[in-house]
């Protein structure tokens, strides 16, 4: 067994924490929300109505004339299965290097003819690539993904007739390694099993009948899997209050254009194979309409309620990959379902805090390798003199519990300048968010 074949499985392994190049999730970084544990459908600011909830541009301050961000900017880290922990054990554990030695070693005493040596040699390789084989098991289908997110919106927030433009771009992609070579390491591990349980009389045609343990690098079967989305939306917002029966609600459209990037790709440990494979194998470019609904309603007594209804368009895109490289792609069975998604939320402010409260009431599907979500967000914020302010919050995932998280942040706000800080995560998950902006 060259040492080549070895390193191109700890390879694939070692690259299974580190494959994601850039993410962005479907929903938005803005980092006050994200400090305050993700709630903003009726506690967002005017600059951030386009990503939450097209209405809040009919019931923001009325100090606020213009609005911008310039820009946000957020990524988010988990690691739902503990991978990076499997990596550690398994680099700790030294398997390659000592399974390296043991081959070379019965290698050697199998050229020697000493029954004794190979017996020895036998035993210890065995144990090696069993060890290596398990410890390479507790590294498949555990996924790590990555999203994070870039944001701009220029606002002018208005009863009559509030307007915003932006531009939003996210990515939610992830590396899963798929081990398929248990067999392979297996046949191997028999083979020196045989031999280390020869007797001392063997002959050298006992040995040639246990088999040679080799191991050619094309056989290898594992590999990394890459699947992401990347989308990019442009559009822009219109909200204005209305006054039926001595009752003011606000209401506003997202009308936007969003363009969608999959791919889905699977990469062999066996690298000689992928040198013809291109981009245009693995990636299907979309290109939809689509649009938000808002409402709003300022009760005038610091309360707020709000609910958007986003994506009102339902569309399925299909992932789709080559079947040879060159080849036109094909769907692979795999979809990236746009539902629309609704969610309602309430906050509640006075000149020094405010709380607020945010409940999915659609079910979000997966978008790369994580699994769907559906979020309740509770957060908070105490506002020192309109200069400061320090957020934290808390956020429920009612489909997986493991996705709960922590968040906190920091924002500044001096003539009309805002800049602000957001960390949320928890033991297996971190995420971070900074913006910067001007209100006036």
């Amino acid at each position: 067994m060259s040492s080549k074949s070895l390193k191109l499985f700890t390879t694939a392994a070692l690259l299974a924490s580190s494959s994601i190049a850039l993410a962005i999730p479907f929903s938005s970084f803005d980092t006050r929300s994200m400090a305050m544990g993700g709630a903003g459908v009726a506690v967002g600011n005017s600059d951030a109505a386009p990503l939450f909830n097209p209405a809040l541009l009919s019931v923001a301050n009325d100090k606020d004339k213009f609005s911008i961000i310039l820009p946000t900017i957020g990524i988010r880290v988990a690691d739902p299965d503990k991978l990076l922990d499997s990596i550690d054990t398994f680099q700790n554990g030294n398997y390659v290097d000592k399974l390296n030695l043991s081959i070379s070693n019965l290698n050697t005493a199998i050229s020697g003819g000493n029954i004794a040596t190979i017996k020895t040699s036998a035993a210890s390789a065995s144990t090696d690539l069993t060890n290596l084989n398990t410890n390479l098991i507790t590294l498949s289908d555990k996924p790590i993904t990555v999203d994070g997110g870039v944001a701009t919106v220029v606002g002018i927030p208005s009863k009559k007739l509030g307007v915003a433009f932006f531009a939003n771009g996210s990515v939610a992609t992830g590396g899963l390694f798929i081990y398929k070579d248990s067999t392979t390491l297996t046949t191997l591990a028999t083979q020196t099993s045989c031999l280390a349980n020869l007797p001392l009389s063997a002959t050298p045609t006992d040995v040639a009948n246990c088999g040679t343990p080799n191991f050619n690098t094309n056989t290898l079967q594992s590999g990394i899997n890459f699947r992401g989305v990347v989308l990019s939306e442009f559009g822009f917002s219109l909200s204005r209050e209305f006054h039926p029966y001595n009752q003011s609600y606000a209401f506003g459209i997202t009308p936007k254009i969003v363009k969608a990037t999959l791919f889905d790709t699977l990469i062999n440990v066996n690298s000689s194979n992928q040198t013809s494979v291109t981009g245009a194998d693995y990636i299907a470019e979309y290109s939809v309409a689509n649009f938000d609904l808002g409402a709003a309603k300022d009760y005038n007594n610091g309360w707020r309620s709000g609910f958007v209804l986003k994506n009102i368009i339902p569309y399925k895109l299909d992932f789709k990959r080559a079947p040879t490289p060159g080849a036109t792609p094909v769907a692979t069975g795999d979809t990236l379902t746009l539902n629309p998604q609704a969610r309602l939320g309430v906050s509640h402010t006075n000149n020094w805090s405010t709380v607020a409260l945010d409940v999915d009431l659609t079910r979000n599907d997966p978008s790369g390798l994580e699994n769907a979500t559906r979020y309740i967000a509770l957060g908070g914020e105490l506002n020192a003199l309109g200069w400061a302010q320090l957020r934290a919050g808390y956020r429920i995932d009612t489909e997986n519990s493991a996705r709960n998280i922590t968040s906190i942040g920091l924002g500044l706000s001096p003539f009309g300048v805002h800049a602000d800080l957001a960390v949320a995560g928890n033991a297996n998950e971190i995420g971070a968010s900074f913006q910067l902006g001007f209100r006036y």
